[in-house]
């Protein structure tokens, strides 16, 4: 985290990030997201938005050049992120109107458990699932989805659509720190699935 701080107005080295969390730099993304239920890159920009505030409040800088710093190509996409997150323009701020602080992150260990758990690695057979899919999120909208699918469809629904066996199935996109992840049950006759999401 201490290192995240340092490269704020710079680019990440995801060698170096690897090297200090001891993870690859997609999987550090990932645990991080779970952590701090907030993306990566989320988190990121809202620390350099943060920080642009006190460019803009401490010094005469033009903002193009405090956007260039955080990472903008031009001030008006820099204007445009900034009043999203603050609910003023830089120049408003700058003038004297109200902005939000967002503080650093601290993550600290905490132990849990100290029982045995029982791991199974299962290979299953092919298997059909229908239910509702999202494509490109991170790990923190994996909840609200079953949230969706149960306030769509009853329980009587789900468990008739074959044996009752639930799946969350999660694949990984190209994209960093993104999945595609399905909320769903065991289906037996595919012809039941019209306007349903379907894997196979």
């Amino acid at each position: 985290m201490n290192y995240l701080e340092t490269v704020l107005d710079s680019e990440i080295d995801s060698k170096k990030v690897q090297q200090l969390s001891g993870y690859s730099y997609a999987m550090f993304s990932r645990l991080f997201s779970i952590l701090a239920d907030m993306s990566l890159s989320e988190y990121l920009r809202n620390r350099r938005l943060s920080l642009a505030v006190n460019d803009l409040k401490e010094t005469s800088e033009k903002i193009i050049d405090i956007a260039v710093r955080y990472g903008y190509d031009s001030a008006d996409a820099f204007s445009a992120a900034f009043k999203k997150f603050h609910g003023s323009t830089p120049t408003q701020v700058r003038s004297g109107s109200a902005y939000k602080v967002f503080p650093p992150v601290k993550l600290s260990l905490k132990i849990t458990g100290g029982k045995d758990m029982d791991i199974r690695i299962e290979k299953k057979d092919a298997f059909a699932v229908a239910g509702l899919l999202l494509e490109g999120v991170d790990n923190s909208q994996c909840p609200a989805l079953w949230d969706k699918l149960y306030s769509t469809y009853s329980f009587e629904t789900l468990e008739g659509l074959g044996n009752g066996q639930s799946y969350g199935i999660c694949t990984d996109v190209k994209e960093e720190n993104l999945i595609n992840y399905m909320a769903g049950y065991d289906v037996t006759d595919k012809k039941r699935l019209k306007n349903w999401d379907f894997l196979s």
